[in-house]
């Protein structure tokens, strides 16, 4: 199902007019009453967000008797980006990169202090982190809005979302985890870790025949990525002879659980390089494989860079529309 993004439906009539009625929504429809006899071309604006939170948005056209000129005919050519503009897309894969950077920075380099390299305490790591976190949030807004329009009704439409609700926990849990940093204690802080990859999840892309499952493979991806990349991070900067056993688990399961995830959304077929979605996801499967030569042959600064760019291919994956 859908729900409408501000007034969900615009029709503008061809003298320029908005003459759309009160939107009903049934499911994956929009309708709206049309309140104009003029003959001519009309152009409709449509946007609406998922129950998975993705927002979406077209135009199109159509005319009644014969066409006509319309004062908003170029918006139904602005540029498309998956189901958001270039700017709306861009911004939400930067959010997410942000976004999971700060996720890996806090609570993958915790996690190696605590099972990894006990003395240390990685301070500085942890608070660049959780202002990463932080400052996801707000990009991940405008991003929204972007993907949208900028106007009042569809900012508070947004706000008051699943996006707007999950938005808000995810903010409240890193600030929950910078105050808990600050007792030296490794497993409230990582509780909350726990909490924002289940609201990642909660907002990840929904797979229509396993909603749950799917869900939870989402949130065990984000976490075990988050503490694969993180746990490179603290590695460098303090490396220690025990962390391949953390890297292969880690790393495991996040490469188990993205395979999953890969092949509830495409099946492996030729969506994989038929849709962005799918180049996308073979641009990070690459990246990764890199990652993974880089570590066996020991260029861990090089791993860590590579890592980064992967956060970064699985946050435009993210963003794109799955086929499936």
């Amino acid at each position: 199902p859908v729900t409408p993004a501000g007034a969900g439906i615009k029709v503008y009539s061809p003298s320029g007019g908005q003459v759309a009625g009160d939107v009903l929504s049934r499911g994956a429809v929009l309708s709206a009453a049309i309140d104009s006899t003029d003959a001519g071309t009309y152009v409709v604006l449509w946007q609406v967000y998922a129950a998975d939170t993705h927002p979406s948005r077209g135009a199109f056209e159509f005319a009644v008797v014969h066409p006509s000129s319309n004062p908003f005919a170029s918006l139904a050519d602005a540029p498309q980006a998956g189901t958001a503009t270039p700017l709306g897309l861009g911004l939400q894969a930067i959010a997410r990169l942000v976004h999971f950077a700060g996720f890996a920075l806090v609570f993958g380099v915790v996690a190696y202090g605590a099972l990894v390299r006990r003395a240390e305490t990685f301070g500085r790591l942890v608070g660049v982190g959780v202002v990463l976190l932080v400052m996801a949030e707000p990009v991940a807004l405008l991003g929204q809005l972007a993907s949208l329009s900028f106007d009042g009704d569809t900012a508070i439409a947004v706000l008051g979302s699943n996006f707007g609700r999950i938005l808000g926990l995810r903010l409240g849990a890193a600030l929950l985890a910078w105050t808990l940093v600050a007792s030296e204690r490794s497993w409230p802080v990582l509780a909350a870790g726990g909490a924002i990859a289940v609201l990642d999840g909660v907002g990840a892309h929904a797979i229509p025949a396993l909603p749950v499952v799917g869900q939870v493979l989402v949130a065990i991806h984000v976490g075990a990525m988050g503490l694969w990349v993180g746990g490179i991070a603290a590695f460098v900067a303090s490396p220690s002879p025990r962390f391949g056993r953390y890297a292969l688990v880690t790393f495991g399961v996040a490469a188990v659980s993205g395979l999953l995830l890969a092949f509830a959304h495409t099946g492996f077929g030729e969506a994989l390089l038929t849709t962005d979605y799918g180049r996308a996801l073979l641009l990070k499967v690459f990246i990764v494989s890199a990652a993974v030569v880089a570590a066996l042959v020991r260029r861990r600064r090089l791993e860590l860079g590579l890592a980064t760019a992967a956060i970064a291919g699985a946050g435009l994956v993210a963003s794109l529309p799955p086929p499936v």
